[in-house]
């Protein structure tokens, strides 16, 4: 297997580049048609645009570090060029080894293995990029419908002098998400742990900056009650044993 990765992984690291120069591109583009749409619609203030900057710049770290802690796991069994591709556009790696592993049994071969051969390593590398193909498919489909939708929602709202039930609406979606994502993480007394202390933790910062008037608190909420999170959760594992 380590004999086929070194063979191709050259190879798949000039597409990887490749790919991930269009997927910087891609997200320029995204930020500026966003703008641009928020300018004409009125969305949010730029100050609240330039606190979800913030906080999303600081929130991304600690999601970051688990992802990394799966991607080497993935780096062993597919190689650094196909990990930096795959989690460079998904950024996955856990979703992106259950594909490679699918594709690899589907032919009753096991990954990682010196039965991997280079045409079997080319098919977890399809297996890979088409599992991630109904994300790409939904968000052709519908970004335009709600685009459409929000600029009818703030219209009726405007005419009838009453606040639009879009930013309503984007939290609940955001909250789905979020829930979703850690709902698996939630199988042991210590992350449920955690996962209150944050919440608790974020809900006081959240009174006390908005009691204080102080912005900076309202930017690090979130790293912070993740900080909190992780060091009572850790208390609570050394405590309970």
């Amino acid at each position: 297997m380590s004999d086929v990765i070194s063979k191709m992984n050259g190879e798949v690291w000039v597409f990887a580049a490749i790919l991930i120069l269009f997927v910087c591109v891609q997200a320029l583009l995204f930020l500026r048609l966003a703008l641009r749409f928020n300018k004409k619609n009125q969305l949010v203030s730029k100050q609240e645009i330039s606190q979800s900057a913030k906080t999303g710049f600081v929130s991304v770290f600690g999601p970051s570090i688990s992802t990394i802690v799966v991607a080497l796991s993935l780096i062993t069994m597919v190689g650094s060029g196909a990990t930096f591709m795959r989690c460079g556009v998904i950024g996955a790696p856990a979703w992106e080894l259950l594909m490679a592993n699918t594709a690899a049994e589907s032919v009753g071969v096991t990954l990682g293995t010196a039965e991997v051969t280079e045409g079997i390593f080319t098919m977890c590398l399809f297996g890979m990029i088409l599992g991630s193909a109904p994300y790409f498919i939904n968000t052709i489909i519908t970004l335009k419908p709600l685009d459409k939708a929000v600029i009818k929602a703030n219209a009726a709202a405007a005419k009838e002098k009453k606040e639009s039930f879009i930013p309503t609406l984007g939290s609940a979606a955001m909250m789905g998400l979020l829930g979703y994502s850690i709902v698996d993480y939630l199988s042991t007394a210590a992350s449920v742990v955690a996962l209150v202390a944050a919440l608790i933790v974020s809900y006081i910062l959240m009174q006390v900056a908005k009691k204080t008037g102080q912005k900076w608190i309202s930017e690090w909420n979130m790293a912070i009650a993740m900080v909190a999170g992780m060091a009572v959760g850790q208390i609570f594992t050394t405590m309970v044993g």
